[in-house]
């Protein structure tokens, strides 16, 4: 799961006002109640996090963790990453090992903290790096571990985010968290799932806000389980007004959080006149607001690629389009500008949206703002219409969002202040898959098969990925391992893409099956659904605790039509009867068709994405059990 990670960074020294002393008996692993280790991969004995505020530009976040390994698959929990940048500074890591009896092992040296950078293989500047402290992995199990961090930020655009408990199979015997703050200077926080709100008390020029947890037992992640923020405990925090390299701004609300971000990149969009003429004749020929934005579109993804540059205000600030258009490479925020300038230079407005990207990546917070983001898109008004530009990919469909950023909220970046808006959400209708199979059947099985399909939205993204970024040996291997059909030969194959506003990609498969039908004396039993069936979901053995979540990949539409072409002389034994199976969440319907030598199978399935109630998880289990029931279909035919 680890949908939050720890952020548990810090020294014990300070944290003496948190929680009374540790004795050493209680290093043991003997000491745990033993509620708290059924079913646990690792407990967290005590966990204590103190962030200090000393002014709008500074803070220091301080933290004491110490876990109990109680098996193999906890052993990730004995190890601490602790990133860092030039805006922020590791004080001290230390790293202790204890065994089972509480007796220490170990001491981590200094040496043995690694610190390396952070850049990727797509990062060209960054001074992001990384610091890990962890211990070779042990043979005997319970173990403890224990850590302690202290770190130094200049950056407050982010405050911690503490989530105790943030694994599953993890279980928490203590945990806090104080946020102390300078007296005038407020705390926004926004709490979920915690027992005990918030004690807040003065003291003299400060003022201490702490929350606690305690004998948290394990959580099990459910099949379609909500994000963890539904069920695990979580705070979130945030200043109201900040410093940060000169840059000073209030945070209180999204249309604060725009207009920081707006005057960080002010000023910065800015082309060469040679490049703006260039602009304005390659558009000139165009009628229409999306006709010249395709025009800029193209231009962009022809001429720069992404290359990710995190420096300075923890990569919030852009560097200049004029830059771009010299160097022809850029960050999200740097190519969206960089279009957003190209753009200005026709007359067309359009404006930076700060996003949270990824495909399975949940939603943000909407009642709390703050920087939830992590990636820049464009947004380009167009009448009643709304055009979104994707700046980073040379190949993306133009206006086209996908599962990458779109049906989620952002936070449209205008220069008097951030608008909250919604990213185009793609329904089933969108998201299509048609094929249609010819099928030649011998009288011993053996089959050719002529594949034909279609794939709309989200449901061609992986075949658009397949073609644009896999070596043809690779894509060969892929689809060989996405056809379901057992004992095959792949003889041909083929693909075009049609880059729409909803993409399509088409694709062509030429097929021998050694054994599609089954051959039994004069009977030959032949499967009516061999490549689109979809397997039945695992059954619950005791009762559900969380809601029912089908995401953004359960709204589809599925549409099949095979035609097989029987050995002569085949008549059926018995027809297939049409059925229909009708649900809250879609509908599945198949029939078959015999005319002479020829059987027709037709099947369509439409899902809906949605959130349901945790009773609702039965009926998901009996509509998929029936749809797969009815995948199974085979018909038989009697040889005359």
């Amino acid at each position: 799961m680890n949908v939050y990670p720890f952020r548990y960074l810090l020294l014990a020294g300070a944290l003496s006002a948190v929680a009374p002393a540790w004795s050493q008996d209680e290093y043991k692993a003997s000491a745990i109640p033993e509620p708290l280790k059924v079913k646990a991969h690792a407990v967290v004995r005590r966990s204590e996090t103190v962030y200090t505020v000393k002014s709008l530009g500074e803070a220091v976040e301080q933290t004491h963790t110490i876990i109990t390994i109680l098996d193999k698959e906890g052993d990730s929990h004995a190890s601490l990453r602790v990133p860092y940048d030039k805006l922020s500074k590791v004080n001290e890591i230390e790293g202790v090992l204890y065994d089972a009896a509480g007796k220490l092992i170990k001491k981590l040296r200094k040496n043995e903290i690694v610190d390396y950078s952070a850049m990727d293989d797509a990062t060209l500047y960054s001074d992001n790096r990384m610091k890990i402290a962890q211990f070779p992995n042990q043979r005997s199990y319970p173990y403890t571990v224990e850590f302690t961090v202290e770190q130094t930020s200049r950056n407050l655009m982010f405050y911690p985010q503490w989530a105790p408990q943030a694994d599953e199979y993890l279980s928490v015997e203590q945990a806090s968290f104080l946020v102390d703050m300078p007296k005038g200077q407020a705390l926004r926080y926004k709490e979920y799932n915690v027992a005990n709100p918030a004690k807040i008390d003065d003291q003299g020029d400060r003022t201490r806000y702490q929350w606690s947890v305690t004998n948290l037992l394990p959580v099990e992640e459910e099949p379609f389980s909500p994000d963890a923020r539904a069920f695990l405990p979580m705070v979130l925090t945030a200043p109201t007004e900040l410093e940060v390299q000169g840059y000073e701004g209030k945070l209180q609300t999204w249309e604060d959080i725009g207009r920081f971000y707006y005057r960080l990149n002010k000023d910065r969009d800015v082309i060469p006149d040679e490049l703006r003429q260039q602009i304005i004749q390659l558009t000139a020929s165009e009628q229409t607001t999306a006709g010249k934005v395709a025009k800029v579109y193209a231009f962009l993804q022809n001429q720069t690629r992404y290359v990710s540059v995190q420096l300075g205000i923890g990569g919030w600030q852009t560097i200049e389009a004029g830059k771009v258009a010299a160097n022809k490479y850029g960050d999200c925020k740097a190519l969206s500008n960089y279009a957003k300038a190209m753009l200005k230079a026709i007359h067309i407005p359009a404006y930076e949206t700060i996003i949270r990207a990824g495909k399975q990546t949940a939603d943000i917070h909407t009642d709390f703002p703050g920087f939830q983001f992590n990636h820049v898109i464009l947004c380009v008004p167009d009448g009643r219409d709304t055009l979104w530009l994707e700046c980073t990919s040379q190949h993306n469909p133009f206006g086209y969002m996908g599962t990458f950023t779109g049906g989620r909220h952002a936070l449209l970046v205008l220069p008097d202040g951030g608008k909250l808006v919604m990213t185009p959400t793609y329904k089933a209708a969108d998201n299509v898959q048609h094929r249609h199979i010819r099928i030649t059947l011998m009288e011993d099985g053996e089959a050719k098969a002529e594949v034909s399909s279609a794939y709309t939205g989200i449901q061609q993204e992986s075949y658009f990925e397949a073609m644009n970024y896999m070596s043809q040996a690779d894509q060969r291997s892929w689809v060989i391992k996405r056809v379901q059909i057992p004992a095959f030969e792949l003889e041909n194959y083929a693909f075009k893409a049609e880059p729409k506003r909803i993409p399509v990609v088409h694709e062509k498969l030429s097929l021998h099956v050694r054994r599609w039908g089954n051959p039994s004396g004069t009977r030959l039993f032949v499967p009516l659904n061999l490549m689109s069936h979809l397997p039945a979901v695992t059954p619950m053995d005791k009762p559900r605790k969380f809601a029912l979540m089908l995401g953004r990949e359960y709204e589809f539409e599925d549409a099949d039509t095979i035609t097989y072409q029987l050995p002569k002389g085949y008549v059926p034994e018995f027809m297939l009867e049409p059925l229909a199976i009708e649900s809250k969440f879609g509908r599945y319907a198949v029939a078959a068709t015999v005319k002479g030598e020829t059987l027709v199978y037709t099947r369509k399935v439409t899902m809906h994405s949605g959130r349901y109630p945790a009773a609702a998880y039965t009926e998901w289990v009996d509509f998929r059990k029936k749809i797969a029931r009815a995948d199974r279909a085979q018909m038989v035919f009697i040889k005359k």
